[in-house]
């Protein structure tokens, strides 16, 4: 009786074990770190607009994105004329989206950075595809939003409606709106 009792006590204990480990496994193997993940994004970004390399700029944006937009180049060096200064401080938000269907895996996740310099104040938001196994051409940058602070309620909307475009925003002037 008692090398039954002990069999099953191991047998129980032995499979907890299994339970609690896998569960620890399927954690680590299908989280990440959204913070992590768009702050160095973010870095990616402004070291880019710092050093000028308009290059590694368009490098970041999915195959996609790029063929969607209308001036890539030109908007990246809009862009880099307009963000300008060293960082002083920077308050961020994110939001992380997953959906599965069958196979098919999507992952986005929305930043906005809220982003003081010692020349101005900016907004900097961007949509970043981490994975699309439908279509991997949409893997990277899909949209990059750098406009001040000041302009936020007229031209901030999470990638909306009205802001909403592959590649890089600009705010419609006179030279960008179409006829």
């Amino acid at each position: 009786m008692i090398n039954k009792n002990k069999l099953l006590l191991f047998t129980i204990i032995t499979l907890l074990t299994l339970v609690l480990s896998s569960c620890s496994l399927f954690y680590k193997t299908y989280s990440r770190d959204d913070a992590k993940i768009s702050e160095t994004r973010f870095d990616e970004i402004i070291e880019a607009l710092n050093n000028k390399d308009s290059e590694a700029l368009k490098a970041m944006f999915s195959s996609n994105a790029l063929k969607e937009a209308d001036n890539i180049d030109e908007d990246i060096e809009y862009l880099m004329d307009f963000y300008k200064g060293d960082i002083i401080s920077i308050e961020s938000a994110r939001e992380g989206s997953d959906s599965k269907d069958g196979d098919e895996r999507e992952i986005e996740l929305r930043t906005l950075n809220f982003v003081s310099t010692d020349e101005d104040e900016y907004i900097v938001f961007y949509i970043d595809n981490l994975t699309d196994t439908k279509d991997p051409d949409n893997v990277g940058l899909d949209m990059l939003q750098i406009i001040k602070q000041s302009d936020r309620k007229t031209q901030f909307d999470w990638g909306g409606d009205k802001t909403y475009c592959a590649g890089i925003y600009r705010p419609p002037t006179t030279e960008t709106t179409p006829d």
